[in-house]
């Protein structure tokens, strides 16, 4: 890889009103440079775009995959999402779902359930304009993952809060059992503060922040009403 001599055919391709494409291309597929070839395909007129993605493919050059899919006035989203997936790349599968013009939204969830980086599950639920949310739950549930389980309880537009909190206990970890409480639309309160209190050293901090929380001590005083009046 040369990138001073794609700078250099760059620069040329910019500053000299006589550059010829044609040859500029061979010479910068030849430089070698992902960075040039994206650049070129950006800015020339005159452009190979089925090579140049091939020669970005050739290059496993998934940041730069996904931005000529952005910028490109002539991209196969087909093969460049193809590529973005088997590099395992969950970054810009996702971003791809945010940014490109034509996108196979269910080709993309299944490269990030492949690459099981629930994360990108979650941020690709929130923020892609199609999103299989059955599909995309069953992913994250399967993780495990209390943080970005206790997220998509509180943004997705879709979500099984039932299933979703027995995975939370479960978790044993107290921050997002105490958070899920202040952001999900359902919670069981009560099953989630016995949680709390069997999560002895771990848990003391977040029963603090409950008892500070309005939606925690709203349902704590019920909870704790009801149970005195059952003993009386």
């Amino acid at each position: 890889m040369d990138s001073n001599t794609a700078a250099t055919i760059i620069k040329e391709s910019r500053e000299n009103p006589g550059f010829d494409f044609c040859r500029g291309f061979e010479d910068l597929i030849a430089a070698g440079d992902p960075e040039s070839i994206y650049v070129a395909g950006k800015e020339w007129d005159i452009f190979d775009y089925r090579q140049g993605l091939d020669a970005l493919i050739s290059h496993k050059s998934a940041e730069f995959i996904h931005k000529a899919g952005i910028f490109w006035p002539e991209f196969d989203q087909t093969k460049g999402l193809g590529e973005l997936i088997r590099l395992g790349e969950p970054d810009y599968i996702y971003r791809a779902g945010r940014f490109w013009k034509q996108y196979d939204y269910e080709k993309g969830l299944e490269g990030l359930i492949t690459v099981n980086q629930p994360r990108f599950i979650y941020y690709a639920g929130q923020e892609w304009k199609v999103f299989n949310y059955q599909k995309g739950m069953e992913a994250l549930f399967k993780t495990g993952n209390a943080e970005y389980i206790f997220y998509a309880g509180a943004h997705w537009k879709s979500f099984d809060y039932s299933r979703g909190f027995e995975i939370l206990i479960k978790s044993h970890e107290p921050e997002f059992i105490f958070k899920s409480g202040t952001l999900w639309r359902e919670f069981d309160f009560s099953r989630a503060w016995k949680a709390l209190e069997t999560l002895v050293l771990a848990g003391e901090e977040w029963r603090a922040k409950a008892l500070e929380s309005p939606e925690w001590r709203k349902a704590l005083r019920r909870i704790w009403k009801e149970s005195w009046n059952g003993i009386s």
